[in-house]
């Protein structure tokens, strides 16, 4: 199955949060299940933007291209937005345009 995401809206792949506290792996191998996601007081999170919409961006006078948002740029996105969906059994979401925040670069 493919998820193609319609006018306004971008398919996004948000990130995980790594496990990089040794108690918390400890606890998990001990059969304890801890829930903790340490972005839980970030405004934002991020991801890797899998598709796009035909009409993004159109609505604000630009362009997912001119906004330097393609497949593959990695993004910030306000927290809580978009709707999740599954495609082959991965979490993805689709969010609508205006929920992209930032474009991440290595400049």
């Amino acid at each position: 199955m493919k998820v193609n995401p319609v006018l306004h809206r971008i398919l996004i792949k948000p990130d995980t949060v790594a496990e990089s506290d040794d108690l918390i792996k400890r606890a998990k191998a001990a059969g304890l299940h801890i829930e903790l996601d340490k972005r839980e007081e970030a405004a934002v999170e991020t991801a890797v933007v899998l598709r796009i919409g035909s009409t993004a961006f159109k609505e604000f006078g630009s362009t997912a291209e001119a906004e330097g948002i393609l497949v593959g740029t990695k993004i910030y996105f306000a927290k809580y937005s978009g709707k999740d969906v599954k495609e082959n059994g991965e979490r993805l979401l689709l969010v609508n345009d205006e929920d992209l925040i930032g474009v991440i670069t290595d400049e």
